[in-house]
């Protein structure tokens, strides 16, 4: 003779393993979505602190480095880029990465100019093409200026283009 108890314990035995199958298969889900479309968990919209709007001054482009995270699968790593800060067109921010082939472009203080050492591409003191096989001039950054200090968003083409 089986009593109440002993029923509802083997109705409980009997559902228990699919609550544990139906976890599994809910976290393997969510962690495969989250592989495959990272983009939507992280922090696109990230501000990063350049310096402070006091610091800087002149007329010339500044470099200043700058640590963003960068996001591919499940691997989160942080990454140093430099970028350009011009001072005298109201701390305008540049990205140094030229938009021809991707290389670092660096300001040479004599001539007054950007140049790209990888295939000869040169840029005005305010990030316009000069000459050479760049398309366009550098890429101009979000920045803003908050509590004293220059922000910025930090994405680089490769990075919108696969969004």
């Amino acid at each position: 003779m089986h009593t109440k108890a002993d029923k509802s314990r083997r109705s409980f035995l009997k559902i228990l393993p699919l609550g544990v199958f139906a976890g599994v298969i809910a976290s393997l889900g969510g962690a495969a979505f989250r592989f495959l479309r990272p983009r939507l968990f992280a922090a696109t919209d990230a501000w990063l602190d350049v310096a402070s709007v006091s610091e800087l001054t002149g007329p010339q482009p500044l470099t200043r480095k700058i640590v963003a995270e960068h996001i591919a699968g499940w691997a989160i790593t942080t990454e140093e880029h430099n970028i350009f800060v011009l001072p005298a067109k109201n701390h305008q921010v540049l990205s140094t990465i030229c938009p021809h082939e991707g290389c670092e472009v660096v300001w040479e203080q004599g001539r007054d100019r950007f140049s790209c050492p990888c295939h000869e591409s040169y840029f005005a003191a305010d990030g316009t093409r000069i000459s050479g096989p760049s398309p366009r001039g550098l890429d101009p950054l979000p920045m803003r200026v908050q509590d004293g200090k220059l922000q910025v968003q930090y994405v680089s083409k490769e990075q919108e283009t696969r969004a």
